[in-house]
Protein backbone atom coordinates (compact mmCIF):
# COMPACT_ATOMS: atom_id res chain seq x y z
CA UNK A 1 0.00 0.00 0.00
CA UNK A 2 2.74 2.46 0.94
CA UNK A 3 4.70 1.65 -2.21
CA UNK A 4 1.68 2.34 -4.40
CA UNK A 5 0.76 5.45 -2.50
CA UNK A 6 4.26 6.83 -3.00
CA UNK A 7 3.74 6.59 -6.74
CA UNK A 8 1.03 9.23 -6.61
CA UNK A 9 1.51 11.30 -3.44
CA UNK A 10 2.07 14.56 -5.23
CA UNK A 11 1.15 17.88 -3.76
CA UNK A 12 -1.44 20.35 -4.95
CA UNK A 13 -2.07 24.00 -4.52
CA UNK A 14 -4.31 26.61 -6.04
CA UNK A 15 -2.92 27.46 -9.52
CA UNK A 16 -0.47 30.34 -9.44
CA UNK A 17 1.55 32.24 -12.00
CA UNK A 18 4.61 30.17 -12.89
CA UNK A 19 7.97 31.39 -14.08
CA UNK A 20 9.26 29.95 -17.34
CA UNK A 21 12.46 28.82 -15.63
CA UNK A 22 14.14 28.04 -12.33
CA UNK A 23 16.68 30.62 -11.19
CA UNK A 24 20.18 29.68 -10.08
CA UNK A 25 19.28 29.74 -6.38
CA UNK A 26 16.31 27.41 -6.81
CA UNK A 27 18.35 25.02 -8.94
CA UNK A 28 21.07 24.97 -6.31
CA UNK A 29 18.52 24.29 -3.56
CA UNK A 30 17.09 21.34 -5.46
CA UNK A 31 20.52 19.93 -6.20
CA UNK A 32 21.72 20.27 -2.60
CA UNK A 33 18.58 18.63 -1.26
CA UNK A 34 18.94 15.50 -3.40
CA UNK A 35 22.72 15.40 -3.18
CA UNK A 36 22.28 15.01 0.58
CA UNK A 37 20.39 11.74 0.05
CA UNK A 38 23.34 10.46 -1.98
CA UNK A 39 26.10 11.85 0.24
CA UNK A 40 24.48 10.33 3.33
CA UNK A 41 24.48 6.91 1.66
CA UNK A 42 20.70 6.58 1.47
CA UNK A 43 20.55 6.18 -2.32
CA UNK A 44 23.34 5.49 -4.84
CA UNK A 45 22.67 8.42 -7.15
CA UNK A 46 20.08 10.87 -8.43
CA UNK A 47 19.29 12.09 -11.94
CA UNK A 48 16.61 14.73 -12.64
CA UNK A 49 15.42 16.37 -15.86
CA UNK A 50 12.59 18.93 -16.08
CA UNK A 51 11.06 20.80 -19.02
CA UNK A 52 8.81 23.88 -19.06
CA UNK A 53 7.04 24.88 -22.28
CA UNK A 54 9.09 22.23 -24.05
CA UNK A 55 12.43 23.71 -22.97
CA UNK A 56 14.86 22.19 -20.50
CA UNK A 57 14.82 24.14 -17.24
CA UNK A 58 16.69 21.84 -14.89
CA UNK A 59 19.13 18.96 -15.22
CA UNK A 60 21.12 17.41 -12.43
CA UNK A 61 23.03 14.17 -11.89
CA UNK A 62 25.02 13.18 -8.81
CA UNK A 63 26.41 9.96 -7.39
CA UNK A 64 27.57 6.63 -8.74
CA UNK A 65 25.89 4.38 -11.30
CA UNK A 66 27.92 1.64 -9.63
CA UNK A 67 29.40 2.40 -6.22
CA UNK A 68 31.89 -0.46 -6.19
CA UNK A 69 33.62 0.59 -9.43
CA UNK A 70 33.12 4.32 -8.68
CA UNK A 71 31.38 4.78 -12.04
CA UNK A 72 29.75 8.20 -12.09
CA UNK A 73 26.14 8.73 -13.08
CA UNK A 74 25.66 10.85 -16.23
CA UNK A 75 23.10 11.72 -18.91
CA UNK A 76 23.76 8.45 -20.75
CA UNK A 77 23.17 6.19 -17.74
CA UNK A 78 20.57 3.47 -18.30
CA UNK A 79 17.97 2.72 -15.61
CA UNK A 80 15.46 -0.03 -14.90
CA UNK A 81 12.23 1.97 -15.13
CA UNK A 82 9.99 -0.89 -13.93
CA UNK A 83 6.37 0.34 -13.76
CA UNK A 84 7.14 3.43 -15.81
CA UNK A 85 6.93 0.86 -18.62
CA UNK A 86 3.16 0.81 -18.13
CA UNK A 87 2.34 4.14 -19.87
CA UNK A 88 4.45 2.99 -22.85
CA UNK A 89 2.27 -0.11 -23.12
CA UNK A 90 -0.78 2.13 -22.79
CA UNK A 91 0.35 4.16 -25.80
CA UNK A 92 0.78 0.97 -27.84
CA UNK A 93 -2.75 -0.16 -26.98
CA UNK A 94 -4.23 3.24 -27.79
CA UNK A 95 -2.50 3.22 -31.18
CA UNK A 96 -4.33 0.00 -32.02
CA UNK A 97 -7.60 1.35 -30.64
CA UNK A 98 -7.53 4.47 -32.80
CA UNK A 99 -6.68 2.32 -35.84
CA UNK A 100 -9.91 0.38 -35.27
CA UNK A 101 -8.06 -2.88 -34.56
CA UNK A 102 -9.05 -3.02 -30.90
CA UNK A 103 -11.73 -1.63 -28.60
CA UNK A 104 -11.54 -0.77 -24.92
CA UNK A 105 -14.76 -2.70 -24.28
CA UNK A 106 -13.48 -5.86 -25.98
CA UNK A 107 -13.32 -8.94 -23.81
CA UNK A 108 -9.74 -10.05 -23.26
CA UNK A 109 -10.74 -13.60 -24.22
CA UNK A 110 -11.28 -12.39 -27.78
CA UNK A 111 -7.47 -12.21 -28.05
CA UNK A 112 -6.37 -14.63 -25.31
CA UNK A 113 -8.94 -17.47 -25.22
CA UNK A 114 -7.80 -18.78 -21.84
CA UNK A 115 -9.44 -15.83 -20.10
CA UNK A 116 -12.82 -17.12 -21.19
CA UNK A 117 -12.62 -19.69 -18.41
CA UNK A 118 -10.81 -17.68 -15.71
CA UNK A 119 -12.49 -18.01 -12.31
CA UNK A 120 -12.62 -15.56 -9.41
CA UNK A 121 -11.76 -16.26 -5.79
CA UNK A 122 -14.90 -16.44 -3.71
CA UNK A 123 -14.84 -13.25 -1.70
CA UNK A 124 -16.76 -14.68 1.29
CA UNK A 125 -14.94 -17.93 1.89
CA UNK A 126 -11.57 -17.39 0.14
CA UNK A 127 -11.27 -21.13 -0.36
CA UNK A 128 -12.98 -21.90 -3.64
CA UNK A 129 -13.45 -20.39 -7.06
CA UNK A 130 -16.57 -19.33 -8.91
CA UNK A 131 -17.39 -17.89 -12.30
CA UNK A 132 -16.92 -14.09 -12.37
CA UNK A 133 -19.94 -11.84 -12.83
CA UNK A 134 -18.53 -10.80 -16.19
CA UNK A 135 -15.37 -11.28 -18.23
CA UNK A 136 -12.53 -8.80 -17.98
CA UNK A 137 -12.11 -6.22 -20.74
CA UNK A 138 -9.20 -4.36 -22.27
CA UNK A 139 -10.16 -1.31 -20.21
CA UNK A 140 -10.12 -3.41 -17.02
CA UNK A 141 -6.49 -4.25 -17.79
CA UNK A 142 -5.56 -0.63 -18.55
CA UNK A 143 -7.09 0.56 -15.26
CA UNK A 144 -5.96 -2.30 -12.95
CA UNK A 145 -9.55 -3.31 -12.25
CA UNK A 146 -9.34 -6.78 -13.85
CA UNK A 147 -8.71 -8.73 -10.64
CA UNK A 148 -5.15 -9.66 -11.61
CA UNK A 149 -2.43 -9.00 -9.04
CA UNK A 150 1.32 -9.33 -8.44
CA UNK A 151 3.01 -12.23 -6.66
CA UNK A 152 4.52 -9.78 -4.15
CA UNK A 153 1.27 -7.90 -3.46
CA UNK A 154 0.10 -10.05 -0.54
CA UNK A 155 0.17 -13.43 1.14
CA UNK A 156 -3.26 -14.69 0.05
CA UNK A 157 -4.04 -17.82 -1.95
CA UNK A 158 -3.92 -16.03 -5.31
CA UNK A 159 -0.46 -14.57 -4.69
CA UNK A 160 0.71 -17.98 -3.50
CA UNK A 161 -0.46 -19.52 -6.78
CA UNK A 162 1.41 -16.82 -8.71
CA UNK A 163 4.57 -17.83 -6.87
CA UNK A 164 3.93 -21.55 -7.35
CA UNK A 165 3.59 -21.18 -11.13
CA UNK A 166 6.28 -18.48 -11.38
CA UNK A 167 3.84 -15.90 -12.73
CA UNK A 168 6.49 -13.22 -12.33
CA UNK A 169 7.09 -10.87 -15.24
CA UNK A 170 10.15 -9.18 -13.73
CA UNK A 171 13.76 -10.17 -13.09
CA UNK A 172 14.18 -10.62 -9.36
CA UNK A 173 15.83 -12.91 -6.85
CA UNK A 174 18.04 -13.04 -3.82
CA UNK A 175 21.60 -11.82 -4.26
CA UNK A 176 22.91 -15.38 -3.97
CA UNK A 177 20.40 -16.89 -6.42
CA UNK A 178 19.88 -16.62 -10.15
CA UNK A 179 17.64 -13.71 -11.09
CA UNK A 180 14.85 -15.17 -13.17
CA UNK A 181 11.35 -14.55 -14.35
CA UNK A 182 8.68 -16.60 -16.13
CA UNK A 183 10.59 -18.71 -18.67
CA UNK A 184 8.10 -18.57 -21.56
CA UNK A 185 7.24 -15.85 -24.02
CA UNK A 186 4.73 -13.01 -23.63
CA UNK A 187 1.62 -14.95 -24.65
CA UNK A 188 2.65 -18.09 -22.75
CA UNK A 189 2.82 -15.89 -19.66
CA UNK A 190 -0.67 -14.54 -20.36
CA UNK A 191 -2.08 -18.04 -20.84
CA UNK A 192 -0.62 -19.20 -17.53
CA UNK A 193 -2.01 -16.13 -15.75
CA UNK A 194 -5.44 -16.95 -17.18
CA UNK A 195 -5.38 -20.32 -15.39
CA UNK A 196 -5.16 -18.72 -11.93
CA UNK A 197 -8.22 -17.19 -10.23
CA UNK A 198 -8.80 -13.46 -9.97
CA UNK A 199 -8.69 -11.56 -6.69
CA UNK A 200 -12.13 -10.06 -7.34
CA UNK A 201 -14.73 -9.60 -10.05
CA UNK A 202 -13.58 -7.39 -12.93
CA UNK A 203 -14.46 -3.74 -12.46
CA UNK A 204 -15.27 -3.96 -8.75
CA UNK A 205 -11.92 -2.97 -7.23
CA UNK A 206 -8.53 -1.50 -8.06
CA UNK A 207 -5.75 -4.08 -7.68
CA UNK A 208 -2.24 -3.37 -8.89
CA UNK A 209 -0.98 -6.26 -10.98
CA UNK A 210 0.27 -7.87 -14.17
CA UNK A 211 -2.34 -6.20 -16.36
CA UNK A 212 0.07 -4.48 -18.77
CA UNK A 213 2.02 -7.70 -19.20
CA UNK A 214 -1.18 -9.32 -20.46
CA UNK A 215 -1.71 -6.38 -22.80
CA UNK A 216 1.69 -7.10 -24.35
CA UNK A 217 0.21 -10.38 -25.61
CA UNK A 218 -2.86 -8.55 -26.90
CA UNK A 219 -0.58 -6.28 -28.94
CA UNK A 220 1.19 -9.34 -30.35
CA UNK A 221 -2.06 -11.03 -31.37
CA UNK A 222 -3.51 -7.90 -32.98
CA UNK A 223 -0.35 -6.64 -34.69
CA UNK A 224 1.33 -9.89 -35.69
CA UNK A 225 4.62 -8.61 -34.21
CA UNK A 226 6.27 -9.60 -30.97
CA UNK A 227 5.76 -6.89 -28.37
CA UNK A 228 9.39 -5.71 -28.37
CA UNK A 229 9.34 -5.34 -32.14
CA UNK A 230 6.03 -3.48 -32.06
CA UNK A 231 7.29 -0.93 -29.55
CA UNK A 232 10.53 -0.48 -31.49
CA UNK A 233 8.81 0.16 -34.82
CA UNK A 234 5.86 2.20 -33.60
CA UNK A 235 7.16 4.19 -30.62
CA UNK A 236 10.92 4.00 -30.06
CA UNK A 237 12.13 4.46 -33.63
CA UNK A 238 9.69 7.28 -34.56
CA UNK A 239 10.56 9.21 -31.37
CA UNK A 240 14.28 8.30 -31.61
CA UNK A 241 14.31 6.73 -28.15
CA UNK A 242 17.57 4.93 -28.80
CA UNK A 243 18.17 3.61 -25.28
CA UNK A 244 14.71 2.24 -24.52
CA UNK A 245 14.00 -1.48 -24.73
CA UNK A 246 13.56 -4.74 -22.82
CA UNK A 247 17.32 -5.26 -22.62
CA UNK A 248 20.37 -3.02 -22.50
CA UNK A 249 21.69 -2.39 -25.99
CA UNK A 250 25.29 -3.40 -26.69
CA UNK A 251 26.35 0.23 -27.13
CA UNK A 252 25.01 1.01 -23.64
CA UNK A 253 26.53 -1.92 -21.71
CA UNK A 254 28.91 0.26 -19.72
CA UNK A 255 26.19 2.87 -19.09
CA UNK A 256 23.89 0.50 -17.20
CA UNK A 257 23.33 1.10 -13.50
CA UNK A 258 23.46 -1.21 -10.48
CA UNK A 259 20.31 -1.72 -8.41
CA UNK A 260 20.63 -1.24 -4.63
CA UNK A 261 18.70 -1.70 -1.40
CA UNK A 262 19.35 -1.38 2.35
CA UNK A 263 17.81 -2.68 5.55
CA UNK A 264 15.69 -5.83 5.56
CA UNK A 265 14.16 -5.85 2.08
CA UNK A 266 12.34 -8.85 0.60
CA UNK A 267 10.49 -9.70 -2.58
CA UNK A 268 8.08 -12.63 -2.96
CA UNK A 269 8.86 -13.48 0.65
CA UNK A 270 12.57 -13.87 -0.11
CA UNK A 271 15.03 -11.70 1.82
CA UNK A 272 17.42 -9.86 -0.45
CA UNK A 273 20.88 -10.49 0.95
CA UNK A 274 24.01 -12.58 0.59
CA UNK A 275 23.99 -16.33 1.19
CA UNK A 276 23.98 -17.23 4.89
CA UNK A 277 23.27 -13.71 6.06
CA UNK A 278 21.55 -13.30 9.41
CA UNK A 279 18.28 -11.41 8.75
CA UNK A 280 18.69 -9.62 12.08
CA UNK A 281 21.89 -8.05 10.74
CA UNK A 282 19.94 -6.51 7.87
CA UNK A 283 16.98 -5.24 9.87
CA UNK A 284 18.32 -1.75 10.51
CA UNK A 285 21.33 -1.81 8.21
CA UNK A 286 21.86 1.53 6.48
CA UNK A 287 24.61 0.38 4.14
CA UNK A 288 23.64 0.12 0.48
CA UNK A 289 24.05 -3.35 -1.00
CA UNK A 290 23.66 -4.62 -4.56
CA UNK A 291 20.56 -6.41 -5.76
CA UNK A 292 21.50 -6.53 -9.44
CA UNK A 293 25.10 -5.59 -10.41
CA UNK A 294 25.16 -3.85 -13.77
CA UNK A 295 27.73 -6.07 -15.51
CA UNK A 296 26.11 -9.33 -14.35
CA UNK A 297 22.52 -8.23 -14.83
CA UNK A 298 20.14 -10.34 -16.92
CA UNK A 299 19.11 -7.07 -18.60
CA UNK A 300 22.49 -7.24 -20.35
CA UNK A 301 21.92 -10.70 -21.86
CA UNK A 302 18.78 -10.11 -23.96
CA UNK A 303 17.76 -13.76 -23.58
CA UNK A 304 14.20 -13.46 -22.23
CA UNK A 305 11.31 -13.71 -24.69
CA UNK A 306 8.84 -12.42 -22.11
CA UNK A 307 8.46 -8.77 -23.05
CA UNK A 308 6.80 -7.52 -19.90
CA UNK A 309 4.90 -4.34 -20.64
CA UNK A 310 4.30 -3.64 -16.97
CA UNK A 311 7.85 -3.62 -15.64
CA UNK A 312 10.43 -4.67 -18.19
CA UNK A 313 11.83 -1.59 -19.95
CA UNK A 314 15.11 0.21 -19.45
CA UNK A 315 15.84 3.78 -20.54
CA UNK A 316 18.11 6.75 -20.06
CA UNK A 317 16.58 9.90 -18.60
CA UNK A 318 16.53 11.89 -21.85
CA UNK A 319 14.58 9.25 -23.74
CA UNK A 320 11.92 9.00 -21.06
CA UNK A 321 11.72 12.78 -20.91
CA UNK A 322 11.03 12.77 -24.66
CA UNK A 323 8.24 10.25 -24.12
CA UNK A 324 6.75 12.51 -21.43
CA UNK A 325 7.00 15.54 -23.72
CA UNK A 326 5.15 13.62 -26.43
CA UNK A 327 2.29 13.04 -23.99
CA UNK A 328 2.30 16.69 -22.90
CA UNK A 329 2.15 17.71 -26.57
CA UNK A 330 -0.94 15.52 -26.96
CA UNK A 331 0.66 12.74 -28.95
CA UNK A 332 3.18 14.61 -31.09
CA UNK A 333 6.87 15.44 -30.74
CA UNK A 334 9.23 17.14 -33.19
CA UNK A 335 6.72 16.83 -36.01
CA UNK A 336 6.13 13.10 -35.42
CA UNK A 337 2.64 12.09 -34.29
CA UNK A 338 2.46 8.93 -32.18
CA UNK A 339 -1.13 9.26 -30.93
CA UNK A 340 -4.14 11.43 -31.67
CA UNK A 341 -4.98 14.20 -29.22
CA UNK A 342 -8.20 12.43 -28.29
CA UNK A 343 -6.29 9.26 -27.35
CA UNK A 344 -3.96 11.14 -25.00
CA UNK A 345 -6.94 12.94 -23.47
CA UNK A 346 -8.69 9.62 -22.91
CA UNK A 347 -5.58 8.12 -21.30
CA UNK A 348 -5.25 11.07 -18.91
CA UNK A 349 -8.87 11.10 -17.67
CA UNK A 350 -10.10 9.21 -14.63
CA UNK A 351 -11.80 5.92 -15.54
CA UNK A 352 -12.60 4.63 -12.06
CA UNK A 353 -16.10 4.76 -10.63
CA UNK A 354 -16.94 6.60 -7.43
CA UNK A 355 -17.44 3.27 -5.66
CA UNK A 356 -13.96 2.08 -6.58
CA UNK A 357 -12.49 5.43 -5.51
CA UNK A 358 -14.57 5.68 -2.35
CA UNK A 359 -11.68 4.66 -0.08
CA UNK A 360 -8.99 6.40 -2.09
CA UNK A 361 -8.46 3.28 -4.22
CA UNK A 362 -4.88 2.06 -3.73
CA UNK A 363 -3.57 5.56 -3.20
CA UNK A 364 -5.23 6.42 0.08
CA UNK A 365 -5.94 9.90 -1.27
CA UNK A 366 -9.19 11.60 -2.20
CA UNK A 367 -9.01 13.59 -5.40
CA UNK A 368 -6.71 11.15 -7.22
CA UNK A 369 -8.17 8.99 -9.96
CA UNK A 370 -6.69 6.57 -12.44
CA UNK A 371 -6.70 6.88 -16.21
CA UNK A 372 -5.39 4.35 -18.70
CA UNK A 373 -2.12 3.18 -17.06
CA UNK A 374 -1.51 6.44 -15.11
CA UNK A 375 -2.65 8.24 -11.97
CA UNK A 376 -4.68 11.40 -12.67
CA UNK A 377 -5.24 14.40 -10.39
CA UNK A 378 -8.96 15.17 -10.34
CA UNK A 379 -9.12 17.53 -7.39
CA UNK A 380 -5.76 18.84 -6.22
CA UNK A 381 -7.26 20.48 -3.14
CA UNK A 382 -8.93 17.31 -1.89
CA UNK A 383 -5.74 15.38 -2.56
CA UNK A 384 -3.76 17.95 -0.59
CA UNK A 385 -0.88 17.86 -3.04
CA UNK A 386 1.24 20.29 -5.04
CA UNK A 387 -0.39 19.55 -8.38
CA UNK A 388 -2.78 20.90 -10.97
CA UNK A 389 -6.06 19.27 -11.93
CA UNK A 390 -5.44 17.15 -15.01
CA UNK A 391 -1.87 16.27 -14.13
CA UNK A 392 -0.94 12.62 -14.75
CA UNK A 393 1.99 10.55 -13.55
CA UNK A 394 3.44 7.21 -12.54
CA UNK A 395 6.57 5.76 -10.97
CA UNK A 396 8.69 2.65 -10.81
CA UNK A 397 9.78 0.20 -8.12
CA UNK A 398 13.37 1.49 -8.06
CA UNK A 399 12.17 4.95 -6.89
CA UNK A 400 11.85 6.48 -10.37
CA UNK A 401 9.00 8.81 -11.34
CA UNK A 402 7.64 11.13 -14.00
CA UNK A 403 4.77 13.58 -14.24
CA UNK A 404 3.08 15.68 -16.90
CA UNK A 405 1.30 18.94 -16.01
CA UNK A 406 -0.57 20.05 -19.15
CA UNK A 407 -1.89 23.25 -17.52
CA UNK A 408 1.58 24.59 -16.73
CA UNK A 409 3.25 22.78 -19.64
CA UNK A 410 5.65 21.12 -17.23
CA UNK A 411 7.21 17.66 -17.30
CA UNK A 412 9.75 16.14 -14.95
CA UNK A 413 11.56 12.80 -14.77
CA UNK A 414 13.58 11.49 -11.84
CA UNK A 415 15.77 8.41 -11.94
CA UNK A 416 17.63 6.45 -9.30
CA UNK A 417 18.01 2.71 -8.58
CA UNK A 418 16.93 2.02 -5.03
CA UNK A 419 14.36 -0.37 -3.59
CA UNK A 420 11.91 -0.11 -1.91
CA UNK A 421 10.40 2.96 -3.52
CA UNK A 422 8.60 4.19 -0.40
CA UNK A 423 11.63 4.37 1.93
CA UNK A 424 12.30 8.05 1.22
CA UNK A 425 9.94 10.83 0.03
CA UNK A 426 11.97 11.51 -3.11
CA UNK A 427 8.99 12.06 -5.38
CA UNK A 428 7.22 14.36 -2.97
CA UNK A 429 10.41 16.35 -2.37
CA UNK A 430 10.98 16.87 -6.09
CA UNK A 431 7.43 18.06 -6.68
CA UNK A 432 7.57 20.53 -3.83
CA UNK A 433 10.93 22.01 -4.74
CA UNK A 434 10.19 22.41 -8.45
CA UNK A 435 6.74 23.94 -7.98
CA UNK A 436 7.87 26.27 -5.21
CA UNK A 437 10.83 27.35 -7.32
CA UNK A 438 8.71 28.09 -10.38
CA UNK A 439 6.24 30.09 -8.31
CA UNK A 440 8.83 32.20 -6.45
Amino acid sequence: MNILRSLVIFFAVVPVAFSSSLDATDQENISKHFDAYVNEGKIPHISILAHKDGKEIYRHAHGHADIESKTKINKDSIFRIYSMSKPVTGVAIMQLVEQGKLRLADKVSLYIPGFKNTKVLNLEYQDYMVKPKREMTIRDLLTHTSGLTYSWAGEGPVQQMYRKYNIRPYFFGALDSEMSKFPGDTCAFAATAASVPLLHNPGEKWSYGINMDILGCVVEVVSGLNFAQYLQENIFDPLKLNSMGFAVKAKDNNSFTTLYTSGLFSRDGEIIGAAGVNPADLMFSKELRQIDPYLKSPYQSNTSKLYDGGSGLVSNIDDYAQFALMLMNKGELNGVRILSESSVELMSKNHLSDSVLSDGAAFGLDGIGFGLTMAVVEDAGRAGTYSTNGEFSWGGAASTTFWVDPVNQLTAVMMTQYMPSDKYPLREDLKTLIYSGLSN
